[in-house]
């Protein structure tokens, strides 16, 4: 079984598709499906955290079990449950910013149009 299918295997187990684990460990939509082999140290860390119960030795050279038992098995549902809470709030702040940039684009475009502006002032 190749790293790709043990992956994938993983994430099935999970109970989970492939676009919410691209999202839960920061992936790109659709980085899964164009893997052609093994990923990078600094994915792998990013699946680690998410997923600390994940064997590592089982993922990358198909040794031991898929899961480490000496890590609680509510933790990945803790862990994504973290990861929500924390995706939910890091958007609305993030919508929050756009609106505040958007504001603040009128206000400058006012300011440049307005009667009597030096457009080289500005």
């Amino acid at each position: 079984m190749e790293f790709i299918d043990r992956l994938k295997l993983f994430i099935k187990s999970q109970g989970m598709g492939q676009t919410k684990f691209e999202e839960m460990v920061g992936f790109s939509r659709g980085y899964i499906s164009k893997l052609k082999s093994s990923i990078g140290a600094e994915k792998l860390s990013n699946i680690v955290k998410v997923f600390p119960n994940l064997n590592l030795d089982w993922l990358i050279m198909e040794k031991g079990e898929m899961l480490n038992t000496s890590c609680p098995s509510n933790l990945n549902s803790q862990t994504a449950d973290i990861m929500d809470k924390e995706r939910t709030e890091y958007k609305n702040r993030y919508f929050e910013i756009l609106e505040e940039n958007r504001m603040l684009h009128l206000e400058i475009e006012k300011l440049r149009n307005g009667p009597g502006a030096d457009i080289n002032s500005l």
